[in-house]
């Protein structure tokens, strides 16, 4: 019995844990991780500060198990570059895919590690470094099958600049969403890549 009441018990604890980290992904991605205050998350999905605070020491806490959630996403995205192999106009089309499918499911969490990073870039706080280290989960596997395409002379460079490309279509799409939906704008980017 007492093995069951204990298994419920953190059985919802991880319950709890998830809707903090998804109230505080839309909350980073919408107003930035330090305008978000531990209130703000509270109220964002019905708990108290004291709730919070009861599954993560402090603020930054959150914030670090927000980019160990990303990054666990991004992986979807080096899974799939790792299969394809070398890069061709069919592995970006099917990349973006991948993102417009993510996008129409959590969009917030599609542009929450832009909005991070624009928020951490040249800050010296840890959280850059992590950033950086979570974007190499994509740009690694993707400039290496970058460097055996002909006419990309710098597939580092090329992969990080694609990255900044993909999620600005994500932020454009979440701006802009009562306007244009993110397939069309995503359609819109790879006919400018078609020559690639």
């Amino acid at each position: 019995m007492t093995q069951r009441k204990n298994n419920k018990k953190d059985a919802q604890a991880k319950e709890t844990r998830k809707k903090i980290i998804r109230a505080a992904v839309k909350l980073f991605a919408r107003q930035g991780y330090h305008k978000t205050t531990i209130s703000d998350l509270a109220q964002g999905i019905n708990l108290t500060s004291g709730a919070i605070f009861h599954h993560f020491p402090n603020k930054e806490s959150v914030l670090e198990a927000v980019v160990e959630w990303l990054a666990r996403g991004l992986r979807v995205y080096s899974d799939y570059t790792e299969r394809a192999g070398t890069g061709t106009l069919a592995v970006v089309e099917e990349i973006i895919t991948i993102m417009c499918n993510h996008f129409n499911r959590n969009p917030e969490a599609t542009i929450c590690l832009a909005a991070l990073a624009t928020e951490f870039a040249g800050s010296n706080h840890p959280m850059e470094t992590r950033l950086k280290e979570v974007y190499e989960i994509f740009v690694g596997p993707f400039s290496r099958i970058l460097a055996n395409h002909p006419k990309v002379a710098d597939p580092r460079a090329a992969a990080i600049a694609f990255v900044g490309g993909v999620q600005g279509i994500a932020i454009q799409g979440l701006l802009r969403e009562s306007e244009i939906r993110i397939d069309q704008l995503a359609r819109a980017y790879l006919s400018m890549l078609i020559e690639w």
